[in-house]
This record gives C-alpha cells, sequence and structure tokens, in this order.
C-alpha cells in the first residue's frame, strides 16, 4: 500500500483551498487571525543572532560616517587650495 505524500501549505489561503473552506471571512477579523497564524510560523532570531546583526549594522553606520567623513574635509580642502572657500 503507497502512502500519499503530504500537501505543503504556503500560506492559510492555500489551507482554506485545500480544505474547501470559502472566502467569505475577509473582514479585519480574518485579517488578524491570518496575522497572528503566519507570526507563529516565524523563526524569529536568538539572543546571539541579534546581537551580532546590531553589532554588524554599528559597525558599519560607524565605518559609513568616518568616510563621509573623510570625504567632507578631503573636498574642503581642495576647494580651499582653490580659493573658493
Amino acid at each position: 500500500m503507497e502512502k500519499s505524500k503530504p500537501t505543503v501549505v504556503r500560506n492559510l489561503s492555500d489551507a482554506k483551498q485545500n480544505t474547501g473552506e470559502s472566502n467569505r471571512r475577509s473582514g479585519p477579523v480574518a485579517f488578524i487571525r491570518e496575522t497572528f497564524w503566519e507570526l507563529k510560523r516565524v523563526r524569529w532570531p536568538r539572543r546571539k543572532e541579534v546581537v551580532n546583526y546590531t553589532a554588524a549594522a554599528l559597525i558599519m553606520c560607524a565605518l559609513m560616517g568616518v568616510l563621509v567623513w573623510a570625504f567632507d574635509i578631503g573636498v574642503a580642502k581642495v576647494l580651499s587650495l582653490i580659493g573658493l572657500v
């Protein structure tokens, strides 16, 4: 006897179509219910991942700040050598 493969459900609308449920609930209550259903499926990052991502973002912000500052100083120096400032 051959087993049937399970159906992969990507979202709630696919699940409704597979179960035959109609789309009569399309108001704000259904939206909130589907939102909570989707949030249960989210893979939330662990504390270590959040710390790593935050550190990477702060380092990139600092590097970009230094880059903009250096560019500003360089342009000011060039303009002062030309005599425009």
